[in-house]
């Protein structure tokens, strides 16, 4: 009996050592990578939003903001008027209470009439609210004081046994004031030794009313003077609006 040889089979390849932990590994590395870029990605989208977010936010504050700033401008612009009005109202108020019939002569209407005209027109303006007649009688007087406001003449003197008598005429001349209103002039009467009233204290003094655009007269009795000789005259010292 004869054999014939038959090659032993071969052994099963044997995969190297570790190869199978090998791809454990790499698995590993890659689920982690992907892990990583995704939660990169979520980070960056995050990370965006709010960036745009903030982008709006922010405009909303600047917004928010300019419309604070005009409101307080305009609140601020409207404190300032208020006060300005105020401030007028005041100061109109005691020029109107600081113009009166008893401080009505010449010199402390002239005094009023300079400082009426440095005025603002807005003063002028509330001045006129508050006290329109006296606010039209200085404006006349100031324009009529330059020419003359009005006009005194004595139109008789003569004496008796005991007393003089002293008549006299008041028109208003100005030609913005009269007939504008009647008028309370007072005059003072002079009997003096020589022809110049400047220096001699009067004899009396009365107050007339002058009617619009007419002529007021006065009559004075004084005690006859020691002397034998002299004048008479008389004088406007002051004037005023009748009823006001």
């Amino acid at each position: 009996m004869s054999y014939v040889p038959t090659p032993a089979p071969a052994a099963p390849a044997q995969n190297p050592a570790g190869s199978h932990s090998g791809l454990k590994v790499l698995t590993a590395i890659g689920a982690a990578l992907a892990i990583l870029f995704l939660i990169l990605s979520v980070a960056l989208g995050l990370t965006a939003r709010s960036h745009s977010e903030s982008a709006r936010q922010a405009q909303s504050d600047a917004q928010s903001l300019r419309e604070k700033a005009k409101e307080t401008e305009t609140e601020t612009a409207t404190t300032r008027t208020k006060i300005a009005e105020a401030t007028n109202k005041k100061e109109a108020q005691a020029w109107c209470d600081g113009l009166t019939s008893a401080n009505a002569d010449f010199d402390s209407l002239d005094r009023v009439a300079r400082d009426y005209s440095s005025l603002t027109a807005t003063r002028r303006e509330v001045i006129g609210q508050i006290c329109p007649q006296k606010k039209s009688f200085i404006e006349a007087y100031a324009k009529d004081t330059a020419q003359g406001a009005l006009k005194a003449e004595t139109t008789a003197c003569s004496a008796g046994a005991s007393s003089a008598t002293i008549s006299g005429s008041i028109s208003i001349t100005g030609a913005n004031l009269a007939g504008a209103s009647a008028y309370d002039v007072t005059v003072e009467v002079y009997l003096v030794p020589g022809s110049t009233t400047k220096g001699h204290q009067p004899v009396d003094k009365q107050t007339i009313t002058v009617p619009a655009g007419g002529t007021g007269t006065l009559t004075s009795n004084v005690p006859l003077p020691s002397f034998d000789s002299g004048s008479c005259g008389i004088r406007a010292v002051s004037i005023w609006p009748s009823g006001v």
